[in-house]
Formats: structure tokens, sequence, C-alpha cells
């Protein structure tokens, strides 16, 4: 199973990761606030960042959810689902009965988040000289390994829920949630304490996958609909 890109997809994946670069920075007030913007939901908006076949869609609010997942969760479940006094994804809320296509949504989101973490993790080992063969009192860095392949085989699984029209979202979204979560705790355990720090890239992700999990309810809700699925 191949998932090519046509050049519009290409040139329009282009334009949402430079949007993502500019909300970056905003993550921060973001989560403080627990809104996004009016002038900046536009721009999203503006950008189809959910709009047009749901492959298409599940490419951009990965992207989008990399530099703020509640962000791209407000823009991908519109005014449902929100919350008061949360900082982050938490402050999007309880979203009842789901559709498929919201389903997809926060799988995106969570591989988003799973992205983001692998990468700071692989950004501070760099940084500080890391080598393959690693410190070995530290943590050891085949976790990173499989963190990204836990990712790709999860980003799979959600590319071909996308292009079935939503079929399969459901156990997609656990499987990509679980992934996530793991990629977040081994970037933890390499970037070590700093990574807990109020603020930073990974207590965000961390923060947000678990409430991305937990948006729609606990997730044997979920599996119910995959066995469900299967059955049928």
């Amino acid at each position: 199973m191949t998932f090519d890109l046509t050049p519009s997809q290409v040139h329009r994946l282009s334009d949402v990761r430079a949007l993502a670069a500019r909300l970056a920075p905003m993550a921060a007030a973001i989560d403080a606030t627990g809104r996004v913007a009016d002038d900046l939901r536009q721009q999203l908006e503006q950008a189809g960042v959910w709009a047009g076949t749901p492959f298409d869609a599940v490419l951009a609010l990965e992207t989008i959810a990399a530099a703020s997942g509640a962000a791209a969760a407000r823009v991908a479940l519109g005014s449902e689902g929100r919350g008061e006094g949360l900082s982050g994804l938490r402050g999007v809320g309880l979203v009842e009965a789901p559709s498929e296509r919201q389903q997809l949504a926060m799988a995106a989101v969570c591989l988003g988040l799973g992205r983001a973490a692998l990468e700071e993790a692989l950004a501070v080992s760099r940084q500080r000289g890391d080598r393959p063969a690693g410190d070995p009192h530290a943590a050891p860095h085949w976790m990173l390994a499989d963190a990204a392949t836990e990712l790709d085989a999860a980003r799979l699984l959600v590319h071909a829920a996308a292009e079935g029209d939503g079929a399969g979202a459901a156990a997609a979204l656990v499987f990509a949630g679980a992934a996530a979560a793991s990629a977040v705790e081994a970037a933890l355990r390499i970037v070590g304490a700093d990574g807990y720090r109020q603020g930073s890239v990974l207590e965000r992700c961390r923060r947000d996958v678990g409430a991305a999990r937990l948006i729609f309810g606990a997730e044997d809700g979920l599996r119910r609909q995959a066995a469900d699925a299967l059955l049928s």
C-alpha cells in the first residue's frame, strides 16, 4: 500500500508547513489561554487544514498538531467540545458520539504530537553530542527507533482509514494514541528531567496526548467500534 502525493498535495502541504512554523511560537500562549486567537483560527481555516479529502486533511492536521495540538483539535472539531479553564488540548473538552472524520482528526493530532516529541528528543540528543552507542548509564537510544517505527506504522493505519473514507478510524485512533504516548515517554527518558519542565515541548506533548486519547471518552468505546466493524 502506497500513499504517493500528487503535485497539488505537495504544494498544499508546503503551505501548511509554513503556517505551522508561524504557529509554533504561539503554542505556549494557546496553552495558557485555552483558546486560539480569531485571526489565527481564520488563517488555519483559510489554509484548508481540515478541508478536502480525509487523506488531505490528516496530512495537514498532523503537521499543525506537531506545532500545537490544541490549535489542531479546535480547527478539526469546530465549535464542538469547548472546555473552560483548562490549558492546551484539555481545553477542547469531551465530544460525544464523534464521527469517523472526527476520530481521524484525533488520530492525526496524536501522530503530530508523537512526531513533535520524537523530533525534540532527537534535537536534544544531537545538541548534547550523543553518539549511537550512547552513555551506558543513560536511557537506551533504541527507544527512539522503536518510537519512530510505531509512529510510522500508526501513520499507515491512519492514512489507510482516511483513504477508506473513515472505515477503520476507531482502530486507527487507538493505535495512533498508543504510538504517540510511547513516543512521548521514550523522549522523556532520553531528555531527562528538563522534559518535564512546565511549558516545555515534551510537557505539552505528554499532556495533550493524554487528552487526545480521552476526548471521545474511554478507549473501550473505540475498541468496541473496531470489533463491531470486524463482526459486520
